[in-house]
């Protein structure tokens, strides 16, 4: 399986990468770390768990809100758990005496042993004395086992167990002060959890039971471990990087992957980096970083140390197996053209802030209308995914039908089919009207009077309003005298049923009772192909109707972006938005009125557009 990550720089090529564990560098706020992550979730069909450890910390836009989950460490070796709190919370590598007072107070213990006491004379005696404790699966059952020791413990192990007592009795009043859930229930795509107001050495056992639950539970789930040189550090355990060593080394059989960011490299265990399959490596301006990224990067032509520097925001060198690409990563919620016009160098990265900004406040806005209450309850069993089909179909109903799921103009596909029928419909009343019409024009032309009696006695359905149904005998008499009339006299001397000044005159007689006649003989031309080709109408205020203007003026004889199209429109005076015009020239695409090329979109030859001056404005009709 492959996510379609973006396009190559320069060519404009689609860049994919296969969904593995990776680690995405890159100088905080400059590199696009978080847009390119939340963009890879999006696309991969993941569900995902990410946090936010610090205040002001930029987050994913589309992402679900779960409370913070704690569970107690499953481990076997219950000791190195506990060795992993304590030397991040130290900061420093504990050594083997330590070790060993942890070791032994993490198993059961049970012991004799004599001391010196005092009886009621005063006088010392020897006294028998028993101590033991059971090996804890908790926090606080240690910290017990400590207390159960501390009498009898002498010099070091004394020390020790004073140095225990002190780093875990404020984790553990932090951790039963804490509202924590029980359930970690996962909803599609990113799901966060905000750490902020937790301590570091808690938010990183926060970390840790989350990976363990993923770890043995999970399916189909991808880790995001923020700020690596952080929690997975370099010489020295910590909690996270204690769980990860499992889920990297085993998780992918189940399809669980985690995806590390990081500013650099400098300080994140290499074990763990060993086992990363995709790099993303985003710009570096210390010399030494740089030195750093250059050096990582496989045996390819590798890029300089300029260009690492000059990197921008959200462009990448996306390294995996034997393949290296400068990259532009495509942002969740930008379309492809848009895109690859960044990529190419036809548009500019700045461009997507502006759309980004206001899909951000969309966003919040929709929030905020569905309020908690309305929030499907995401619930995951044991195996870490059963039920996810009914969550999905319960959100599905909550949220009601898509608005615009064509995207044409705000009309869904009930509304195109209803146009379609409508418009088939009255082409075939046309057709009728044009048959019953020639029989009428053979009748003037001299053809028996059965024929013209067979076209006029019982005119078809579509054909009624225009031979004159629901005229009453004397009118329709008249008529049919009026037209001998006219008939005798020709004036260039051809026999009078030649006359086509008077068969013009005598339909636009006709077309004054009913002015809908005119309308539909003058859109004849266009509606007749619609068999073989669609036909769209629309009005010239619209942006479809502005590119149908351009596709008339020849803008589109030859390849033409999207950018160039765009900027032609601002050029005449139209205030449109960009991507609108990318969505806008891919529809036309699909409906066959222009190509994509490679170097942009070209009218489609033979195409023809017409246009109807009408006094509400200009409508534009394209076939």
């Amino acid at each position: 399986m492959n996510i379609p990550l973006g396009y190559e720089i320069g060519s404009g090529k689609r860049v994919t990468i296969p969904v593995n564990h990776t680690v995405v560098l890159g100088q905080t706020q400059l590199s696009g770390k978080t847009t390119t992550l939340e963009a890879m979730v999006e696309r991969s069909g993941l569900r995902a768990i990410g946090f936010i450890t610090k205040p002001g910390e930029k987050s994913f836009r589309l992402q679900t809100q779960i409370p913070a989950f704690f569970s107690e460490s499953t481990i076997e070796e219950y000791w190195k758990h506990v060795v992993a709190i304590l030397e991040y919370r130290a900061g420093t590598r504990l050594g083997w005496r330590e070790r060993g007072v942890v070791m032994k107070l993490c198993q059961d213990y049970k012991k004799e042993t004599s001391r010196i006491g005092m009886d009621k004379s005063g006088k010392s005696k020897r006294e028998a004395v028993k101590y033991s404790w059971r090996a804890p699966r908790s926090l606080r059952a240690l910290l017990e086992n400590i207390g159960a020791w501390m009498p009898f413990a002498r010099g070091q192990e004394e020390m020790i167990c004073i140095q225990l007592r002190e780093y875990l009795k404020p984790a553990i009043e932090e951790i039963e002060s804490a509202d924590f859930s029980d359930k970690l229930n996962l909803a599609p795509g990113i799901n966060v959890m905000d750490v902020t107001n937790l301590s570091d050495g808690l938010k990183s056992l926060v970390i840790r039971s989350v990976i363990e639950w993923v770890h043995k539970r999970g399916r189909k789930i991808v880790v995001i471990i923020p700020e690596a040189w952080k929690f997975i550090p370099e010489g020295r355990s910590t909690p996270v990087k204690l769980a990860l060593e499992g889920l990297i080394r085993e998780g992918a059989g189940v399809e669980n992957f985690v995806w590390m960011d990081s500013q650099d490299l400098r300080g994140v265990d290499k074990m763990l980096l060993r086992s990363v399959i995709v790099w993303l490596f985003g710009v570096q301006r210390q010399k030494n970083e740089v030195a750093s990224t250059l050096a990582s990067i496989p045996d390819h032509p590798k890029p300089t140390a300029t260009e690492v520097m000059q990197l921008g925001k959200g462009q990448f060198y996306v390294c995996y197996g034997t393949t290296l690409k400068h990259t532009y990563v495509q942002p969740a919620g930008m379309e492809d053209a848009h895109a690859q016009a960044i990529a190419r160098g036809d548009e500019s990265p700045d461009s997507w802030r502006q759309i980004e900004r206001a899909l951000e406040v969309q966003d919040g806005e929709a929030a905020s209308a569905m309020g908690d209450s309305q929030r499907p309850d995401y619930s995951g069993d044991k195996e870490g995914g059963e039920g996810m089909a009914r969550d999905a179909e319960r959100e599905s109903s909550l949220a009601g039908p898509d608005p615009d799921p064509s995207g044409i103009n705000g009309e869904d596909e009930t509304v195109w089919k209803e146009k379609y029928e409508e418009l088939k419909a009255e082409y075939d009343t046309l057709v009728e009207a044009h048959d019953a019409l020639a029989e009428r024009v053979r009748a003037l032309q001299g053809f028996p009077a059965s024929s013209l009696e067979s076209s006029t006695s019982r005119p078809p359905s579509g054909a009624s309003r225009l031979l004159g149904a629901g005229e009453d005998e004397g009118e329709a008499a008249d008529s049919r005298k009026g037209l001998g009339a006219a008939a005798s006299a020709s004036a260039d001397g051809r026999p009078a049923h030649y006359d086509l000044n008077f068969i013009y005159d005598e339909i636009k007689h006709r077309a004054q009772k009913d002015p809908g006649i005119l309308e539909l003989l003058a859109r004849r031309p266009e509606l007749r192909v619609t068999v073989e080709r669609p036909t769209i109408e629309v009005n010239g205020d619209t942006l479809r109707g502005a590119l149908a203007t351009l596709i008339l003026k020849k803008f589109f004889d030859s390849p033409q972006n999207a950018n160039t199209a765009f900027n032609e429109l601002k050029r005449l005076g139209r205030r449109v938005a960009k991507p609108g015009v990318y969505r806008e020239l891919d529809k036309l695409a699909e409906l066959g009125f222009v190509t994509k090329e490679e170097t942009g979109y070209q009218a489609v030859a033979g195409m023809k557009i017409h246009i109807i001056e009408e006094k509400s404005g200009k409508a534009v009709a394209a076939r």
